[in-house]
């Protein structure tokens, strides 16, 4: 390791010196963490927790497994039904057709929509 050249006033000195001290600390830092982890008991593989029943666990299965289709379920919707229209071809068909039609009939028809109120959120 090249030591940098020192200045008149020994700036870079003690300035790479801090440096060093800084990476000590945070390997220090990092060895005190990882030897706590390393005694944890809950963290090894063998561990088995008494308070913690068979029943409790199979209940937060459950649970989790409910979050995740509501997720599921709730992300994209929309995207659903349209690769269901494109999958089934006459479905598909019968879209387009109707569409053709009804907007090639109905645009002097169309009427002005009336303003939408946002619906009210009650807290509660």
């Amino acid at each position: 390791m090249e030591e940098p050249a020192m200045g008149d006033d020994g700036e870079t000195l003690t300035a790479t010196t801090r440096k060093r001290e800084e990476i000590e600390r945070e390997e220090a830092e990092e060895n005190r963490k990882e030897a706590l982890l390393a005694s944890t008991e809950s963290l090894q593989p063998n561990f088995n927790r008494s308070n913690v029943t068979q029943k409790q666990i199979s209940k937060l299965q459950e649970l989790h497994k409910r979050r995740m289709k509501i997720k599921a379920n709730s992300k994209k919707p929309k995207a659903k039904e349209q690769s269901r229209a494109v999958e089934d071809g006459e479905s598909s068909k019968i879209l387009k057709e109707s569409t053709t039609s009804s907007s090639s009939t109905t645009t002097l028809e169309q009427q002005p929509a009336a303003p939408m109120k946002p619906q009210k959120l009650y807290w509660g």
